[in-house]
């Protein structure tokens, strides 16, 4: 009996271990899987019943994660169930709640969200906050009626994001209490967030507020101060603006010339020649350049032709061709035939054909006319666009011809031609266009369907709705919410149901190995013609959108691909095969906004409009708060910052090599 009774004493004792491994390993397993469930969901746009059932997991990670995801989804049937989350006894999970409502475009829960948000803690009063002032617009001015009486709040977190919140829902009547905050507040980040506020919502009348700024340390702040001196366009500041053309940074010079050219005046011009004649940045060279062409002076005449004649760099000379010929110079035809003999570059063809557009005239429409049929569909969309602005009598042709291009881009800058000018004959065209389907790309069709809805209400209203209808069927999901927009906007009819849900590009199983695979953040080598970027890719944050970059670098996608655009002090932007901003991998990738915020060096995803990226990527030179949550916000420059500021027009990305572990180093 005795010995039996140990045995029994055992494999108790066996029972109990084992039921916990189990245990501990199953609840593993359920939570991998059900964040690759959730992840999942998220792809497909689709707020099912099991979605819904992770809002009340056990786990506060899960019912975080799910949140987001319905706040990324953004169907009106998953927010009721956000609002109940506020109430959630895990902070985390009631911030992130908050938070999804905010990028949910659900506007009628801002006046919710203000209505309850002094019953909070100040951890979640901010992202109250942040998500009423993304909701809320110039319709609701109550909104930042609200949010104002957060400005003096103990909390210098909340006094911040009700900064930021004033600006996001318009509150332009709170400038002068902004003022206060930003020389006032005992908190910098509170006083840069008014300062950035103030900028943004174009107060002129701060002109004390921005001088009191312009000595700083941080570029970003200096940058703001110069912007928030250009905004009175007032000759009186020309002499402070100037003295930011000085500045070690380059991306506070560029902000100066832009400043000194909102002031336009012959002294604001006499100091940006003078920057002009000793920069060696082409970036800033093209930027003076452009500003001063829109202002029609002539004074950089000389030095654009010089720089025509001895400049090696297309942007230089591209740039200064189109100086020329806005300010008039009577042998710039002469140049464009010169230069455009001697250098077949599609970039610098298409900034001809802006030259071109800018002169006009008959002697320039046969030089257009060959423009338009230029091997390069890069070449023929700039020049179709360029026979539209000045040949009117002519226009007809010329959209017949771009409808019929081989390219998707020329053929899209048509059919928004037809949509802009009401072509009615043209109408057939379109219907035909929608109904190619694979044989259509994604931005045409979308085109389509946006041109047909300007045509109604109208006498064409049956054969737009027809086309309306076509766009609502497709296949692609982009197309089809397209058209569920525009029926809603132009007839009051709401035919969300029936609008297509995107194909999932990662299966569960898929993601769930993901997970696994990246429990540290993967790493990015960006080798470029300048040097090289190393950046840090967010898994736990966008892990859709670094997977298709990690897929897309593993096949060599990026390699050779060019930064097609560069703005001085904003962004630099690559990985378009096209090189001219219109291109990708062929297929779309699912925003996945977050709380994270686009500082210097923060790496995002360009797009059309939401859930429309693909392969191209940005990398910002300065904070730009205003792409927060509005972006795909996937990684951050480790190193290279300096190879990022030196980055211009054209550069090359050799190679994008993945890191995920210290041996690939």
């Amino acid at each position: 009996m005795k010995k039996s009774g140990i045995w029994i004493v055992l494999i108790i004792i066996i029972a109990i271990v084992a039921i916990f491994y189990f245990d501990f390993f199953n609840l593993t397993y359920s939570k991998e899987k059900a964040l690759a469930s959730i992840i999942h969901y998220e792809d497909a746009r689709w707020v099912s019943d099991e979605l819904i059932k992770y809002l009340s997991d056990r786990d506060p990670e899960i019912r975080a994660r799910a949140a987001l995801a319905v706040g990324r989804i953004g169907e009106p049937k998953g927010t009721n169930y956000l609002f109940d989350l506020l109430h959630d006894s895990v902070d985390v999970v009631a911030e992130t709640a908050a938070f999804a409502l905010g990028i949910s475009g659900e506007k009628e829960y801002a006046r919710e969200l203000m209505a309850v948000c002094e019953g909070f803690a100040p951890s979640i009063q901010v992202n109250i906050i942040q998500a009423a002032g993304r909701l809320a617009d110039s319709t609701m001015p109550d909104i930042a009626d609200e949010i104002s009486t957060y400005l003096d709040h103990t909390s210098a977190m909340v006094r911040e994001q009700a900064v930021y919140a004033i600006w996001r829902s318009d509150g332009k009547a709170y400038a002068d209490g902004l003022k206060i905050i930003c020389l006032s507040d005992p908190i910098r980040p509170v006083q840069i967030a008014a300062l950035y506020s103030l900028v943004r919502m174009n107060i002129a009348d701060a002109v004390d507020v921005y001088t009191e700024w312009l000595p700083d340390s941080d570029p970003f702040v200096r940058s703001l101060a110069l912007r928030g001196l250009g905004l009175a366009k007032d000759d009186r500041q020309t002499k402070l603006i100037a003295s930011g053309l000085n500045d070690r940074d380059n991306n506070v010079v560029s902000q100066a010339v832009s400043s000194l050219g909102a002031v336009g005046s012959d002294r604001a011009v006499d100091y940006i020649i003078g920057r002009y004649g000793n920069e060696t940045d082409e970036r800033i060279k093209a930027q003076i350049l452009e500003m001063l062409g829109r202002l029609g002076n002539e004074s950089a005449r000389d030095y654009a032709l010089t720089d025509i004649n001895d400049s090696t760099g297309i942007n230089i000379i591209a740039a200064a061709l189109v100086y020329l010929a806005k300010i008039g110079y009577n042998d710039v035809v002469f140049l464009i035939d010169s230069i455009g003999a001697k250098i077949d570059n599609p970039y610098l063809k298409v900034k001809i054909t802006e030259a071109l557009a800018e002169i006009g005239g008959e002697t320039v429409k046969p030089r257009l006319v060959t423009l338009f049929n230029d091997s390069s569909a890069t070449v023929r969309a700039a020049a179709f666009e360029s026979l539209c602005k000045f040949d009117s009598v002519n226009i007809d042709y010329y959209i017949r011809q771009a409808v019929n291009d081989s390219d998707y881009v020329v053929v899209s800058l048509a059919v928004d031609k037809i949509g802009q000018l009401k072509k009615e004959r043209l109408l057939p065209q379109l219907m035909t266009i929608i109904k190619m389907h694979d044989l259509a790309e994604t931005d045409l069709k979308r085109s389509v369907v946006q041109a047909a809805g300007e045509f109604i209400p109208g006498e064409s209203d049956s054969l737009a709705e027809a086309i309306l209808y076509q766009g609502l069927m497709d296949y692609d999901y982009l197309v089809s919410q397209e058209a569920s927009r525009i029926y809603m906007e132009k007839l009051d009819i709401d035919k969300s149901s029936y609008a297509a849900k995107p194909y999932t590009q990662v299966g569960t199983g898929r993601i769930k190995s993901l997970i696994d695979q990246y429990q540290k953040n993967p790493q990015a080598l960006i080798s470029t013609n300048r040097g090289d970027i190393e950046i840090e890719m967010y898994f736990d944050v966008a892990p859709l959108t670094v997977y298709n970059f990690i897929s897309l670098a593993q096949k060599g996608f990026y390699d050779n691909l060019t930064f097609h655009r560069v703005i001085p002090n904003f962004v630099i932007q690559g990985g378009d095969p096209r090189g001219d901003g219109w291109g990708g991998p062929g297929y779309n990738v699912r925003c996945e906004y977050s709380n994270l915020t686009f500082d210097r060096g923060a790496v995002g995803v360009a797009h059309s409009g939401k859930d429309s990226g693909g392969s191209q990527f940005f990398i910002t030179h300065s904070p730009q708060p205003h792409l927060d949550a509005r972006y795909t916000l996937f990684g951050h420059v480790i190193s290279g910052m300096e190879t990022v500021d030196h980055i211009v027009r054209g550069d090359t990305i050799y190679t994008v090599t993945i890191i995920e572990d210290e041996e690939d180093k």
